[in-house]
């Protein structure tokens, strides 16, 4: 089917069931609570959100909010000024200056994004770290390499004190210095590492272990089990793994990210087991499972690369943000989300984000080919 000259039959890379151009998919696999009338939602992802100029950043929230999307994915991972051709900023990793020694300086602009996110309904679903910035060198990479970084005893200790950081030593200065841990109004949930291992499938097969023990070392940071945990993503058939289904692993939800159109081949299969094991998949709309476009930017699309990006209000929005409208129509949906919503006892934490169903994420994934990432 084409939209505005756009594939978005399977194309859609969104977390939801169409694509424009060549999107890739992010589907999640989450624990089914029961209800049969649940309906879906869409998100979007913008990595580099935090360190967008306010009037960006809100102009990005704002259009959001308007096509009913409800969840922005970022991740914590330091930036060069200028993403995506963007007035971003640069911004530091969070260990620029040396594992273990903490700059707060990507939190504090992230503690920002999310309460002007949920000003206006939506969660956002934060990243701890980007495999993108793993194998461009940075430290992690340039201390352990980059197998190294998944293997070695002292890699995971780093980055299991890294996770507790984000999650409980570092406090939201907006939010009466809450941890993010206590922020379930604000966040949808985390994920370890954006696109763990995609790099080398082989070595992705071998060290899915990984994803569950960091998974595990956030859930031990996270008591509130609405805030859930994603697998981050993996390459098209091979993110869903039975592994992620066990009990024994603390990922929530699977999260599968596609260029192809190839997930009629393995998606039926897929719902039926994280249904059957209480977990939850994130996918498309024929599917009835929600989804995340990759991406949303606030300037002209740069056309770099493979062309996924779609400027909010620009010239294919009416598109993507009438796909969302859509998605949130569907009813029975494959999952339900519902018990997300969160009751907050504070009135400046009321959650405005609700959940009234399942949803479907596609998301575009593109990334494994970004060069900005540093």
């Amino acid at each position: 089917m084409l939209v505005a000259g756009l594939s978005v039959h399977h194309e859609i890379k969104l977390f939801s069931a169409s694509r424009l151009g060549t999107l890739a998919l992010s589907f999640f696999l989450l624990a089914p609570s029961g209800a049969s009338a649940a309906n879906s939602f869409a998100g979007a992802n913008n990595y580099y959100a935090y360190a967008l100029p306010e009037s960006d950043r809100i102009t990005l929230l704002d259009g959001m909010q308007a096509a009913g999307m409800k969840v922005l994915r970022t991740w914590v991972s330091g930036q060069t000024a200028g993403q995506k051709k963007s007035d971003s900023v640069a911004v530091p990793d969070l260990e620029a200056n040396g594992i273990g020694n903490y700059d707060d300086t990507i939190l504090n602009l992230i503690d920002q994004l999310m309460v002007d996110a949920h000003a206006r309904g939506i969660k956002l679903l934060i990243g701890m770290y980007d495999q993108n910035s793993l194998q461009a060198g940075d430290i992690y990479g340039r201390t352990y390499g980059v197998e190294g970084f998944y293997t070695s005893s002292v890699a995971i200790d780093a980055f299991n004190q890294r996770i507790t950081h984000i999650l409980n030593i570092h406090k939201n200065s907006l939010l009466d210095n809450q941890p993010w841990s206590e922020l379930g109004g604000y966040i949808f949930g985390y994920e370890a590492q954006n696109e763990p291992m995609i790099f080398d499938q082989s070595f992705y097969l071998d060290h899915l272990s990984w994803i569950c023990n960091s998974a595990l070392q956030i859930r031990n940071n996270v008591g509130d089990t609405n805030q859930l945990i994603f697998t981050g993503g993996g390459s098209a058939a091979s993110s869903v793994q039975s592994v992620f289904f066990s009990s024994s692993c603390a990922i929530d939800v699977v999260a599968v990210h596609d260029y192809n159109d190839d997930y009629d081949n393995f998606m039926s299969s897929a719902i039926s087991e994280a249904k059957a094991a209480g977990k939850k998949i994130l996918k498309i709309n024929n599917y009835k499972v929600p989804w995340f476009y990759w991406e949303l930017i606030t300037n002209p699309d740069p056309g770099e690369g493979q062309d996924y990006e779609i400027e909010v209000n620009g010239a294919d929005w009416s598109t993507i943000s009438g796909l969302a409208d859509t998605t949130a129509a569907i009813t029975n949906a494959a999952f339900d989300f519902t018990p997300l919503k969160r009751h907050m006892t504070r009135p400046h934490r009321a959650s405005t984000f609700n959940y009234h169903s399942n949803f479907i994420f596609a998301h575009r994934m593109d990334e494994p080919s970004e060069k900005e990432h540093p």
